[in-house]
């Protein structure tokens, strides 16, 4: 069995290690993902409820839409996003078991020294076109995440994930009020199950095996697509300084998948459903110029799932000179981000650093922390 892994890890390049079982979701606890992260609030630190003033409204808080004044989208973008982890760890793979002759124990100790280590990679597309009060976009993105366990087993779970939202927004009251609602189409397909190492070792051999008994990766797929709703308002009683009241409920209700597709002949198992998500948040721009501004923001996510409060909690700061750089900073989950955005005629190009927190309680175990890179580039309209 040891011998088929260590064969598996020297052979296979890294994608491929990761496409057979080794990106994977820790068994205990998921990340916190309630919507399509965006760039620009995750150096925010994902602080972006009260602010929705550009095409994340569509994924944080629709009423935002009722904010944008003029018309924008892209056709294309792609974003690319890696954990330092991750590419420590590509690195290894790629040197593995050259000119070793250390047998079964290099395959041990390789696992033993990333127990516990987070990895992650994704890639993600987000299309849309925003008129003032109007939107509509997509958020496709594809990730793997994995963890190796103590035990030599994995909870795996990957593939792809849409969302496609569709929102209006109207502003009440002198402009005062806001409130927005949408509804999505949403669409999800991938393995979600734990793996003993007794079943990665025959993956690993079904391939070469002729009895149609010998389990495949494939007979674990489940995919599913569902329709949901989102509602949201933002408050702002005076102008100046903008001070301003969010709250958006996402996947009004819970938004359910429903499965009627079959993969040579076998019906594809149902994801769980997509939990509604309450929360809020406030903003201010403490400083507001003609070419120049500061904004603050604070948010409270999924305040109605049971997640621990340091999971929920985001800090954020963006400092802004006229359409052309924004510099963002905050704490998401109690550990800091920051971001970058550089705007030059058709071309936008996004840097942001943020750690995503795996475990069930944020800074409760280092290894659980995941820090991320993320890179976009935008092409305009």
């Amino acid at each position: 069995m040891i011998n088929r892994l260590r064969e598996k890890l020297r052979s296979a390049p890294f994608w491929g290690l990761g496409l057979s079982c080794l990106f994977a979701w820790q068994a205990h606890a998921k990340a916190l993902h309630w919507t399509h992260y965006g760039p620009r609030p995750l150096g925010m630190g994902n602080a972006f409820v009260a602010v929705s003033d550009d095409y994340n409204a569509l994924f944080y808080n629709p009423a935002g839409l009722a904010r944008i004044p003029e018309w924008t989208g892209t056709f294309f973008e792609m974003g690319f996003e890696v954990s330092q982890s991750t590419w420590r760890l590509k690195n290894e793979l790629q040197n593995f078991g050259q000119g070793s002759t250390g047998g079964n124990q290099e395959a041990i100790d390789f696992i033993n020294r990333h127990i516990g280590e987070n990895h992650h990679a994704a890639m993600f597309l987000t299309p849309h076109l925003i008129i003032p009060g109007f939107g509509i976009g997509a958020g496709l993105e594809f990730e793997m995440t994995a963890m190796f366990h103590r035990q030599i087993s994995a909870d795996l779970s990957f593939g792809p994930r849409l969302i496609l939202p569709i929102a209006y927004a109207h502003s009440f009251w002198d402009d005062r009020l806001k409130i927005g609602g949408g509804l999505k189409f949403v669409a999800r397909g991938g393995v979600d199950r734990e793996f003993s190492i007794e079943e990665i070792s025959a993956f690993s051999s079904s391939g070469d095996s002729q009895d149609p008994s010998e389990p495949e990766i494939g007979d674990y797929v489940e995919g599913g697509s569902g329709f949901g709703a989102d509602f949201g308002i933002l408050f702002t009683p005076i102008k100046t300084m903008e001070p301003t009241l969010g709250l958006s409920i996402m996947d009004l209700g819970g938004t359910p998948y429903s499965t009627k597709l079959n993969v040579a002949g076998k019906a594809l198992g149902t994801p769980d459903s997509r939990l509604p998500s309450v929360n809020t948040g406030v903003s201010i721009k403490p400083i507001q110029t003609e070419k120049t501004y500061l904004l603050l923001a604070a948010d409270a996510h999924a305040t109605n799932q049971p997640e621990h409060y340091s999971k929920k909690l985001n800090l954020g700061m963006e400092w802004g000179y006229s359409k052309i750089l924004k510099l963002q900073t905050g704490l998401h989950q109690g550990e800091w981000t920051a971001g970058m955005q550089f705007d030059v005629r058709l071309l936008k190009l996004r840097i942001v650093s943020y750690k995503e927190q795996i475990g069930t309680l944020a800074g409760l175990d280092e290894n659980l922390g995941d820090r991320r890179l993320l890179i976009e580039f935008k092409f305009l309209i």
